[in-house]
């Protein structure tokens, strides 16, 4: 035991150690951009047939075939595509979310997708649709509201295109979620290190579920008027015990931004606290476990979307009456078959 925790600090140490360069010659990427309120939008509501803006036939019932052969198409970079890009805002989760979505409406839109090379996520996955344009001459185009679908963006008009904020709905890109699972493959460097992490911290408890959970408190803890609020610890127990009662012996295994809290609160044989500080190393090994406890956060959220089992979500976010909730759709956001539960 003595040398496994002395391999995982030097893992630890290494990995913390990359991050910190990461975030260091990185940090310029993410200024967070506001479209200005002039900006121009045109989003028209076309009959939902067929899109035929630059000769690529899009059918409104779309099949296993049509995704194929239009993410070959893209991959041969044809320069008589119309473009589609999105300007990245927020971390991990946040930049899933727009790339996710990026690649459906594209696909509804018969353009051809793409991500620029400094964004973070091709440093973290294996991405297939990575491309370097000058977009300052084109059309700007906005959500609504950030976690609500809108089918107005399965039918943009001709011409390139830039999307602004967040796109966080599943439905955006349902009809290519395997392919979503493929490009949310991790790089050869990340892939090595989680699965080693992964290993070292649940080695010890062989043949038992693993439950991921994941916790954020710090950023959701300050008040404020706009809903966002972190999960209640009676939420947590009950989940835990909720998984506990569905599944023999499981354990969790638990990634957090407060881990003083963690130690405090959540302190039992059955719990695995990483002591990382790499976010992309704690998402890449959270995401080989079973099954998933999701606090707040699309971190939470994709690590439940890409583990696949069985999930809990916290069903009391965002609080009532704030922002967030004028422009939260609950069934846009959660997934149907993942269980809500309060605290």
């Amino acid at each position: 035991m003595n040398c496994t925790r002395i391999v995982i600090a030097l893992l630890i140490s290494t990995i913390n150690f990359m991050f910190l360069y990461l975030t260091i010659s990185r940090k310029p990427h993410f200024q967070t951009m506001e479209f200005p309120s002039n900006m121009k939008t045109r989003l028209t509501n076309h009959p939902k047939t067929v899109s035929c803006f630059n000769g690529i036939n899009v059918p409104e019932t779309i099949n296993d075939s049509f995704v194929e052969n239009t993410f070959s198409r893209w991959r041969t970079r044809d320069p008589n595509d119309h473009m589609l890009t999105t300007e990245p805002f927020g971390r991990l989760g946040n930049l899933m979310f727009q790339y996710a979505s990026l690649l459906g409406i594209a696909l509804h839109n018969g353009k051809r997708p793409f991500i620029k090379p400094d964004n973070i996520l091709n440093t973290v996955f294996n991405l297939s649709f990575v491309e370097s344009w000058d977009t300052e001459q084109w059309l700007q185009i906005a959500e609504r509201q950030f976690a609500s679908y809108s089918p107005e963006f399965e039918h943009l008009p001709a011409g390139n295109y830039v999307m602004g904020h967040y796109f966080q709905s599943w439905k955006y890109f349902q009809p290519i979620r395997k392919q979503i699972r493929k490009e949310f493959r991790f790089s050869g460097l990340y892939e090595r290190l989680r699965r080693n992490i992964f290993h070292l911290y649940t080695s010890p408890y062989k043949n038992r579920t693993v439950i991921a959970l994941h916790v954020r408190r710090t950023d959701m803890m300050t008040p404020n008027n706009a809903g966002y609020t972190e999960a209640s610890v009676s939420y947590i127990y009950k989940a835990v015990q909720h998984m506990r009662d569905r599944f023999r012996n499981p354990v969790f295994l638990i990634a957090t931004d407060d881990k003083a809290w963690c130690r405090q609160n959540l302190d039992s044989e059955d719990m695995i606290l990483m002591t990382t500080t790499n976010p992309f190393v704690d998402f890449g090994a959270l995401i080989l476990s079973d099954h998933m406890i999701m606090t707040v956060g699309t971190f939470g959220w994709w690590a439940a979307w890409l583990i696949n089992g069985y999930t809990v979500y916290y069903k009391d976010y965002p609080t009532p009456g704030g922002m967030l909730e004028a422009k939260f759709t609950k069934e846009d956001y959660f997934m149907p078959h993942w269980i809500p539960m309060g605290g």
